[in-house]
């Protein structure tokens, strides 16, 4: 339906949805100003926000969408000034659920997706590539560690998935590939948790970038951007949401902050959330996937477009990895992913020694020509970020549950959307978008508009 060619130039139709799109995820000066007096406040500019308040207006209802940075798109955000070509610093796959109306919109405003969930892998033993019993081990962990969790999932037992797994061969690169994914250690990766999550097949990537998309698909919201709330009081009457531009009266709220703004209590809550509602934004801490790209010259290194670059991760160190998508849409960049604990120590260490760090594995595997070819890099900031304090909700082992209690309203006034509440689709910006769709619809049905 949406054909790529890997290695087309970026033609003039791409070349123009490309900077169409980046005016309007980084200008507010034709952005409609929000009301006064809404009927809905809906706190944050995510892919959850976004599709809460288009959902809202169209069915006729004023929403104001306050928003503490100066974009929008939340955790969907695409820089294409860094490298001169999109990087996708966060949402980076159209994966899960509204795939179709992701597509519908790409194809709309002229972007290009490609297929990616049956990219081809390349796995490295050390400086060579794995040959055929090895390649046969690594599937053959991937199955074990999987199906270990699943099967103390399908028991019941929401426990830690480091206390389930066997030993086995390349089980460690398996659990670097799952952190990255989960954001979280096995030590903190809840069994029940990975259970629950959707398959995420057919996938997509957007070579103008999925940021850029789901800015484009928010540049009609009426919007406050740099407004930062700091309180949120609910009755049954309706809600004062307290912001740096003054107090914003609606019948209602969603908040769609990440679970670590809520964590970190910037938004105080009158009066105080449930101990329930309490208990389960703790129990959902963010963890942290973070990303290090890399900008080579047009060297290649033996490495085709759009496969994923995986090597073995010694059995005494998983999770200490960055494996790599080489090459997406043909361009010179090479995106490292880093998972859980290590994405953290790599991000308090600085760009520099995670870039450093990358450029080595890479190095190990290819060859020292890899430094010598190298152009620049840089690494995500998520886990700096005081409006994310990370990267997706992971639910803590033993508590499981805790998406359903955070997506509670409360008063018929007070609503929750984001990742974190959307089920299966956790961790995903499909998901994100799917929450706050349904929310608003709770809200409209709620208000009986």
């Amino acid at each position: 339906m949406f054909p790529c060619q890997a290695g087309a130039a970026l033609d003039r139709r791409h070349f123009l949805a490309l900077t169409a799109s980046s005016v309007i995820a980084s200008t507010s000066a034709v952005r409609a100003l929000a009301p006064s007096h809404p009927d809905v406040v809906v706190v944050g500019a995510g892919a959850s926000g976004l599709a809460a308040a288009k959902t809202l207006m169209a069915r006729g209802l004023s929403v104001a969408v306050v928003e503490a940075n100066d974009r929008i798109g939340g955790r969907a955000w695409t820089d294409s000034k860094t490298f001169g070509v999109p990087f996708d610093h966060g949402c980076s796959w159209v994966q899960t659920t509204r795939v179709d109306m992701f597509l519908e919109a790409a194809e709309s405003y002229g972007f290009e997706v490609l297929r990616h969930d049956s990219a081809d892998e390349v796995l490295y033993v050390g400086d060579r590539r794995a040959n055929d019993a090895e390649y046969e081990q690594y599937w053959r962990a991937y199955a074990g560690v999987e199906g270990a969790i699943g099967a103390a999932a399908r028991r019941g037992d929401d426990v830690a998935a480091s206390t389930v797994i066997p030993e086995m061969p390349f089980a460690a690169t398996v659990q670097s590939w799952m952190t990255m994914g989960m954001s979280v250690d096995f030590d903190d990766l809840s069994t029940t948790d990975w259970w629950s999550g959707a398959v995420a097949a057919p996938r997509y990537i957007v070579r103008e970038g999925f940021g850029a998309l789901v800015a484009r698909l928010g540049a009609d919201v009426p919007m406050m951007l740099s407004t930062s709330v700091s309180k949120i009081a609910h009755t049954g009457d309706g809600v004062t949401v307290t912001t740096s531009a003054g107090d914003i009266q609606a019948s209602a709220c969603i908040v769609t902050v990440s679970t670590g703004v809520l964590n970190a209590g910037t938004i105080a809550f009158d009066p105080e959330l449930p101990d329930a509602k309490q208990q389960a934004i703790s129990d959902l801490p963010m963890g942290l996937l973070a990303k290090v790209a890399l900008q080579f010259d047009d060297s290649r290194f033996g490495l085709r477009p759009n496969e994923w670059l995986t090597y073995h991760v010694s059995e005494e160190t998983p999770g200490e990895a960055s494996f790599f998508l080489t090459w997406p849409f043909n361009q010179n960049l090479m995106i490292g992913f880093m998972g859980g604990d290590f994405a953290w120590q790599m991000t308090e260490a600085g760009t520099d020694a995670a870039v450093d760090f990358a450029l080595g594995e890479v190095e190990a595997m290819v060859g020292s020509k890899t430094r010598q070819r190298f152009v620049k890099g840089t690494l995500t900031q998520w886990g700096n970020d005081p409006l994310t304090r990370g990267a997706y909700a992971a639910q803590r082992p033993g508590a499981s549950g805790a998406r359903a209690v955070l997506a509670r309203v409360l008063d018929d006034r007070l609503f929750f959307a984001g990742e974190a509440t959307a089920g299966p689709y956790y961790a995903t910006c499909g998901g994100a978008w799917r929450s706050g769709e349904l929310t608003a619809r709770d809200v409209i049905r709620t208000l009986g508009a």
